[in-house]
């Protein structure tokens, strides 16, 4: 990163403080020297603004059952939106059900992925309002084989400074019987095309669970559940474009569908470490791991409760998000053992964290 001394402040300290701001003044800003047009467009600028709690913004997907509507066919409503407040203070929220209406993946370092079919991607950046139509991936498959369904991940490659995409596609054949290969397909943001990576042999039938991935130094993550219902993780290195199949923390496995689907794993980046929300007595209290050095240690339990909840994600240091039995969507604080209902209420949720991200996705001009 190119910096000049600004005035007292000391090139270092003032990317500190340009880390920390929105977005949309970042954007402004560049037009106040060469030197901060440039910064702003650095990946490892944005990779540092993207760790920064302050440009965290909290999605919310929920179908609830409309009060009004005596139509069977018409009761159920879905929206999904932003909370701009970053301290959930103020509730008010933007709407993105008119960009998104449709299949969505994400957000992935603050960019969705809208979905046109498996292999057909537009990527959008809804800090920068920018879209970027991905050419159509044609993956090679084997013979009497078609996609199924498919699974992204998003991340920098640390080594080339280069934003990458991976697509793993789940194939089935003519008796629509899932085979055991998938093929892989990685996009490169700065050449706008996609190379084909082969595939890698699946050991197991794994079902992805695509609301429960992260990406932390390099590495994608995803929770990965086999046949027996026994979860690991799945790992990307987006510069060695490899595939790894972690183990999880030392925590019970419940071998059938119900109980294991009733204690999901909720990864997520926690004090910049890769780490699992997890209840193992049906959602009356959690713990929290962290992996460190390679290896998992309990970080933290708070509970129990005397209501039931169930975890639907990390939030800022000490608070996570739940889901109350009469389906409430609530902030708790661990430090201060706080519980704040977030005025949110429907049938299901999906909450996702979106970082304000300066990943631009509008192909430069040749």
């Amino acid at each position: 990163m190119v910096m000049t001394s600004y005035g007292d402040l000391s090139d270092d300290m003032m990317v500190e403080i340009l880390s920390r701001l929105p977005v949309k003044s970042l954007m402004r800003f560049r037009c106040v020297c060469k030197s901060w047009y440039d910064l702003v467009k650095d990946p490892n600028f944005i990779n540092k603004h993207l760790k920064k709690d302050d440009n965290m913004r909290l999605t919310v997907s929920c179908t609830y059952k409309n009060p009004y509507d005596t139509d069977p066919f018409n009761a159920l409503i879905s929206y999904s939106s932003v909370l701009p407040d970053k301290t959930l203070s103020d509730l008010h929220y933007q709407d993105f059900e008119p960009v998104m209406d449709g299949l969505h993946i994400g957000p992935f370092d603050g960019i969705f992925l809208l979905l046109r079919n498996d292999t057909n991607v537009i990527l959008w950046n809804v800090s920068m309002n920018e879209y970027r139509v991905v050419p159509e991936c044609t993956a090679h498959f084997p013979r009497n084989t078609m996609a199924n369904s498919s699974n992204f991940g998003l991340g920098l490659d640390p080594v080339t400074n280069d934003f990458k995409l991976v697509l793993i596609l789940t194939l089935i054949d003519e008796e629509r019987q899932e085979i055991d290969y998938s093929p892989v397909a990685v996009y490169n943001f700065t050449t706008n095309c996609w190379r084909d990576l082969g595939g890698f042999q699946k050991s197991y039938d794994y079902r992805f669970d695509s609301s429960h991935d992260a990406y932390l130094n390099g590495l994608f993550y995803w929770v990965v559940r086999r046949p027996d219902c026994y979860k690991e993780i799945l790992t990307f290195s987006m510069s060695e474009e490899v595939f790894r199949v972690i183990e999880g923390p030392n925590i019970p496995q419940f071998l059938n569908y119900y109980e294991s689907a009733m204690r999901p794993w909720m990864l997520g980046i926690y004090e910049e470490c890769l780490s699992l929300l997890y209840s193992e007595d049906i959602s009356h209290s959690f713990e929290v791991w962290m992996m460190k050095g390679g290896s998992w240690s309990k970080y933290l339990t708070f509970g129990p409760f005397v209501e039931t909840y169930r975890a639907r994600g990390f939030w800022r240091r000490g608070e996570f998000l739940l889901e109350s039995s009469d389906k409430r969507l609530v902030l708790y604080d661990a430090i201060y053992q706080e519980m704040r209902d977030l005025g949110i209420k429907g049938l299901w949720f999906s909450v996702k964290i979106l970082k304000e991200s300066l990943i631009t996705v509008r192909k430069e001009d040749a």
